[in-house]
């Protein structure tokens, strides 16, 4: 009987023990997963920040590079110029998002101002001369 009950003794601690060490692997891996979950919240919150520039083109690269809005430089490419007809002189508003080489173009709307009262203007009812 004192055999079968340290057999029994010995087969149950390992049984336990084997259960412990699932379980500490178990929240090892829970931890791990939550970490990583906690990871692609933040990259996710992280997004690129976006700069809006406003004003006249002073400047664009030859080769399309970039542009200079009043004294602000926005990297571009070849087609977003292509595409957008931007030229020396155009009132524009660019979305620039910011990266580690500075700001890059990533949209544009022109900026038509209201003129002030148009050069011709019309004669008053009073000064009509008669015929």
């Amino acid at each position: 009987m004192g055999k079968r009950f340290s057999y029994l003794f010995i087969l149950s601690t390992f049984l336990i023990s084997a259960v412990a060490i699932a379980q500490v692997e178990q929240k090892a891996s829970d931890a791990k997963a939550t970490e990583n979950a906690g990871e692609g919240v933040s990259q996710v919150v992280e997004q690129p920040k976006e700069e809006i520039v406003k004003g006249i083109i002073k400047e664009i690269a030859a080769d399309g590079s970039f542009i200079v809005i009043e004294n602000t430089k926005v990297l571009t490419t070849k087609e977003f110029l292509d595409d957008s007809y931007l030229e020396v002189g155009d009132n524009v508003e660019v979305v620039a998002q910011a990266t580690e080489a500075g700001l890059k173009a990533k949209n544009y709307n022109y900026i038509f101002e209201e003129e002030g009262p148009s050069a011709i203007s019309e004669e008053s009812p009073s000064q009509e001369q008669g015929y």
